[in-house]
Formats: structure tokens, sequence, C-alpha cells
């Protein structure tokens, strides 16, 4: 893969930020998007401790760019010790998806009941809607001398390969050496992938197929140890029952 642009970086030429007071939940957002930046200034030059009501699902957070800690809902984390911060803080937040039974049904997702840093409101919210049904707008024009990735690469990155075909065909993109994050060929959304498991393998339908200048954007949200893109014979689905 090539030409990785670093998530955070990406946003800030973006046109699409809306201010809040609050920090919003997802579903505050117009279309209710799975993924989305906030981002306030702190000035925190002693350690303290960021809150929030609850965490709905995975929140990444970034003091001046840099990674500070995650908040997972499964393991009922909603704060953060941070020791000294003074300059942007950025929340990414992710939906790892909805229920479609019982007392959660329609409940919302995000950030949810606002943010606090020691015991202070947070205040004066930029954010920005990441919607996954195409990839950002990354890169203009492809160049000729794109910068390949050799190595480990941190997110929130995107990455991008290029590959062509004898002729087009459905294909199984083996995201093996990949942490989590999201994948599209030729603009269409394969889904997510996750090292978690049990699925390992993505389906790439050959109608967003052609012959020639096929490109695969990536967004690793976490660590991706492997920056190779391979096709794989089979899908590889995990354990499945016999």
């Amino acid at each position: 893969m090539t030409d990785p642009v670093p998530l955070l970086d990406l946003a800030k030429r973006s046109t699409d930020w809306r201010r809040h007071d609050a920090v919003p939940t997802l579903d505050d957002l117009d279309g209710a998007p799975r993924l989305a930046l906030a981002t306030t200034r702190i000035d925190a030059a002693d350690p303290g401790v960021l809150c929030f009501g609850e965490v709905r699902d995975h929140a990444s957070v970034f003091v001046a760019g840099r990674p500070v800690g995650v908040l997972l809902r499964e393991h009922h984390q909603r704060a953060l010790g941070l020791h000294g911060a003074v300059g942007e803080l950025a929340v990414l937040v992710e939906d790892h998806g909805r229920v479609n039974y019982g007392p959660r049904i329609g409940e919302p997702k995000g950030l949810i009941g606002g943010a606090t840093l020691d015991g202070r409101p947070l205040t004066g919210w930029d954010v920005l809607p990441l919607f996954l049904d195409a990839p950002p707008p990354a890169w203009t024009d492809r160049d000729d001398d794109a910068t390949a990735v050799t190595g480990a690469v941190s997110g929130p990155v995107l990455l991008r390969a290029r590959f062509d075909l004898d002729q087009p065909a459905d294909l199984h993109l083996d995201t093996g050496g990949w942490g989590r994050g999201v994948v599209w060929v030729n603009g269409f959304c394969l889904g997510r992938y996750w090292s978690r498991g049990p699925q390992r393998t993505l389906y790439v339908p050959g109608p967003v197929l052609r012959a020639e200048g096929n490109e695969l954007v990536v967004l690793e949200l976490a660590a991706l140890t492997e920056p190779t893109a391979r096709f794989v014979p089979e899908p590889l689905l995990g354990h499945t029952e016999a």
C-alpha cells in the first residue's frame, strides 16, 4: 500500500465541520454517521481526568495530535487520566452497531451525557461526521511517484493500493495483519474489518471491479502491521459449525 495520510491531518481540510456548544451524540448529527471526529481546546497543565457520561461504543482520544488512550463500552470505560494536556483535544467516536430487540432499541450512540475535565464541563466543540458510503477524498490526483509503505503504520490513517486484473471477478480480500478499519474498492464500501475476528476476509463483488486501474482505499483506525493488500481463493470466516 502507498500514500499514508493521517486522518487527523486530512480532517483539517474538510469544510463539513459544525460547531456545537456541548459534544453531541452521533444521533444528534445529520445522517447519524457511524464515525465522527469531535475537537475542542483544553488547557490543563496539571494531571487531570477526562470523563464522559458514557461511551457508545469506542472513543480514541488525542491531545495535540498524539494518542493518549482508548475508551470502550464493552469494558465500561468512560474516564481517562491526562498527564497534563494543553492544546487540541480530539475524540474519534465509533458506533459498532445497533441492536434490534429489547430495551436498547433506538438508543443513541456516540458520546452520551457530555464531557468534563476534572469535573468542569467541556464546551465549544467542532464536530466532523465521517460517512462510510464513500472514502474521504484524501488525494486529488494520483502521483506516479507514490510513497510506498514498508513497515507498520499507526492509525487513524488512510492508505491505498492499485491493482489490475486479467478480467473482473469476485475476490476475497485478506485483512490479516491489519488492525481495525474500513475498506473501499473503486469507491464501493466493502465493510469493516477487525483483527479480533472471527472473519478475516471481505468479499469483493466482481461488478465493482474493472480490468485495469482498480483502487483500494483503507482507513486503518488502530495499527496496521502488514501494509500489503492480498486476495485469497476462498473466504476465511473463522470457526463455523460443521
